[in-house]
């Protein structure tokens, strides 16, 4: 069963419990209103007769003698409204009469107060002594009964119709809300299964402020991001085969040289080839890297070491590199020399030897580099600028993104795979910290790192 009719169906028990339980409440109180109306009517009359006939019996010497006379004078006076009227003694003999005792003609025994089509009884009682019994039909009640009796139909119609109008209304109504409140989810499996059918660019369009709206802000985040990965897929395979393409052509043509016999199969005809297998190589290494870290699983061997020691090696190992440049760089330490971090130094030494390479790639000759480690908070933080060319703002958003190259002219040989800063990223991230980069174009590009430290104890000015 879906969820509408999941909906409706409750809402529809609802609206017939309650319209049940209104009719029985209603009808129920309505028919006792006026059945206690009409007992109170009937009772009065009786009680009138009896009160008379109680002051008769005491006014005659506590005797019934006569009483005939006394009671066709007060029906009489009643203007015919008594049809009939049974007077009993205390023995239950009948003592006087006027017409028939029912509606029925029959002489009914008294009993304890009954009533029935207009006959009421009532005890007559003097000095709190039972004297006798009075037994009365009175057209007047009698009508009122037949009043009754159609005021409770009349009742009984218009409460079961109103009911029913309204159980009808609230169901139409609650048909319309469930289909109103479970639109939203309609859109959204509808555009599941547009998903599930290739097309990663559907959104949903729900406008409401709660849970279903969340539900399609989760759906159009998670459309997007599909659609993201699903554009970075193809590209990745599209950057991939041109990153391939260019090696297994050299070396292609240098095979085909050398079985044609045009070039002989010395080392220095398989130099070329063997570059290539080389850049291969690191290419498929630097890709099996990055993957394991996008997902979570990187191999991490952790170990506490000391942060200035090992940006300071790091440094240490581009120093001839600076020199054949003409480079000059400046390595300013203002951390304590205890000062620790938890990492895998192989990685993160793979951080910044992929920065510092970067720099010395993009700054001329004459140019300087400046390497600062420094404590920010509770990390360490190591900023790495050039004075290089910069990076144009709209290069900016993508400087991490795999085999992206600002310079789009530059060649494999002097730019490399366009992994370096991808994974510098991923290796960063991966220590839970974080990377940022900011540029001015025609004045450098600065590389800042935040790694978390194992204490917070401010550093001594150290300067190199």
């Amino acid at each position: 069963m879906r969820v509408r009719q999941k909906l409706f169906a409750a809402m529809a028990t609802l609206v017939v419990i309650t319209s049940v339980a209104f009719f029985t409440l209603s009808h129920g109180y309505l028919s006792g209103l006026f059945r206690q109306y009409a007992q109170a009517a009937r009772e009065g009359d009786a009680e009138t007769w009896a009160s008379y006939l109680e002051y008769y019996y005491q006014a005659n010497g506590n005797s019934w003698f006569g009483v005939d006379s006394f009671i066709h004078q007060l029906a009489h006076g009643n203007a015919g409204q008594v049809s009939s009227l049974i007077l009993y003694d205390a023995q239950g003999q009948v003592v006087a009469q006027i017409g028939t005792a029912g509606p029925d003609g029959g002489n009914t025994a008294p009993g304890p107060n009954s009533t029935s089509s207009g006959l009421v009884e009532a005890p007559i009682v003097v000095s709190g002594t039972k004297v006798g019994d009075l037994q009365i039909h009175d057209r007047g009640i009698a009508a009122l009964t037949r009043i009754e009796s159609t005021v409770l139909r009349s009742a009984l119609l218009a409460t079961v119709s109103g009911t029913l109008v309204t159980g009808l209304l609230a169901l139409l109504i609650g048909a319309w809300f469930s289909r109103w409140i479970t639109s939203p989810m309609q859109r959204v499996i509808q555009g599941l299964r547009r998903i599930a059918a290739g097309d990663l660019d559907t959104k949903v369009s729900v406008t409401s402020k709660d849970e279903f709206g969340e539900v399609a802000d989760a759906f159009n985040d998670m459309a997007n991001k599909l659609a993201r990965t699903e554009q970075a897929r193809r590209h990745l395979v599209a950057d991939v085969a041109h990153e391939l393409r260019m090696p297994l052509t050299v070396m292609q043509g240098q095979l085909e040289l050398i079985q044609q016999g045009l070039k002989p199969a010395v080392p220095e005809t398989l130099l070329p080839i063997q570059d290539e297998v080389f850049r291969l190589t690191r290419l498929v290494q630097d890709l099996h890297q990055l993957s394991l870290a996008e997902v979570g699983k990187l191999s991490l061997v952790k170990t506490t070491v000391y942060a200035g020691q090992l940006l300071a090696r790091i440094v240490d190992n581009f120093e001839i590199e600076f020199e054949d440049k003409g480079i000059s760089c400046s390595f300013i330490n203002n951390i304590a020399p205890e000062a620790t971090i938890t990492v895998d130094p192989d990685r993160i030494t793979q951080v910044f030897v992929n920065l510092l390479g970067n720099a010395l790639r993009y700054t001329p000759a004459g140019g300087s580099i400046k390497v600062l480690v420094d404590e920010e908070g509770a990390d360490l933080l190591v900023s790495i600028a050039d004075t290089g060319p910069g990076i144009a703002a709209d290069h900016l958003a993508h400087i991490f993104d795999r085999f992206y190259r600002a310079d789009e002219d530059r060649s494999r040989e002097t730019g490399g795979t366009g992994l370096g800063l991808a994974i510098a990223k991923e290796f960063v991230e991966a220590h839970s910290g974080r990377i940022e980069v900011s540029s001015t174009v025609g004045e450098g590009t600065e590389f800042t790192v935040r790694i978390p430290l194992d204490n917070a104890d401010h550093a001594s000015g150290k300067q190199r």
